[in-house]
């Protein structure tokens, strides 16, 4: 990645991290934190030149896929799709109101997403769906999956990597936002992923452990030659701080769905270098 598309990302990531916390305020609802942790994992898929897409061709059949598992998330996609023009910038004022499509968490009824979700566990199954379909239907599109860390303890997590690894579908890249918080919880209070590489590596995934926040280590992590597969599939374990860039909220527990007080938002809109005004008129 070069430096002048590192410092273009690192814009757009700030400008994300704005808009994400306005349109939680608009809709008065949303899981911020968990949004926040995945910025520069879908910026850098987005904006970074890794997924192959086009925001006027929406259903264009060689588009790559993204599929966000850990829908909860959805916030950050909104914005991302409405940056990337899939969806008017105004829209994201509807979010989470009733009678719209913009819901809590992602739904495919809102172009450029591609598979809708709430319940955990299910994404990784559907991104080995679409792995296997490009194989047998000779299509070069790369299929790219987020999960949580939370989820991966569900055993349709485990039976899907099972699939992948004996498939070698090395079309697929799976990416672990692993911030090491769930709901209310620490991961390693409630349960524990370790050895994650090692268990990863026995189930066939070429591993790859990232700081989840680097764009430039992202980047070669994420970046799959079409033309040159891997040997097997691919798990990135993208190491991320919850409700990363605001510390109000960094790495804090208890804020997972919670939405800001007053006071609470005046502090977030400061820490994002911003007056209340320009808040509101974002």
């Amino acid at each position: 990645m070069s430096n002048s598309m590192n410092d273009d990302i690192s814009i757009e990531t700030e400008e994300l991290r704005k808009r994400i916390i306005k349109t939680a305020w608009n809709g008065k609802a949303g899981h911020i934190t968990s949004a926040l942790s995945m910025v520069d994992i879908l910026a850098v898929l987005y904006f970074g030149g890794v997924l192959r897409h086009d925001s006027q061709k929406a259903d264009w059949s060689e588009r790559d896929r993204f599929i966000l598992s850990k829908a909860h998330g959805g916030l950050c996609l909104y914005v991302v799709l409405a940056m990337c023009g899939y969806i008017p910038m105004k829209a994201l004022e509807s979010y989470c109101h009733a009678g719209q499509n913009l819901g809590d968490h992602s739904n495919m009824s809102v172009n450029g997403v591609e598979n809708s979700g709430g319940s955990l566990g299910h994404g990784l199954a559907i991104a080995a769906g679409k792995a296997l379909s490009a194989k047998m239907k000779h299509q070069d599109y790369v299929t790219y999956v987020l999960t949580g860390d939370g989820e991966c303890q569900e055993g349709s997590i485990w039976e899907s990597a099972l699939f992948i690894g004996k498939k070698k579908l090395n079309n697929l890249v799976w990416i672990i936002d692993y911030n090491h918080l769930q709901a209310n919880s620490r991961i390693e209070g409630f349960n524990t992923l370790e050895p994650l590489a090692d268990k990863l590596n026995d189930f066939g995934f070429n591993v790859k452990n990232v700081n989840g926040h680097d764009h430039e280590e992202l980047y070669k992590a994420l970046k799959i030659d079409r033309n040159c597969l891997p040997e097997s599939p691919t798990a990135i374990i993208a190491n991320t701080r919850k409700g990363y860039g605001i510390p109000l909220l960094e790495d804090k527990e208890n804020w997972h769905g919670r939405l800001p007080s007053a006071d609470e938002y005046e502090e977030i809109v400061r820490e994002l270098g911003m007056s209340m005004e320009e808040f509101l008129n974002l």
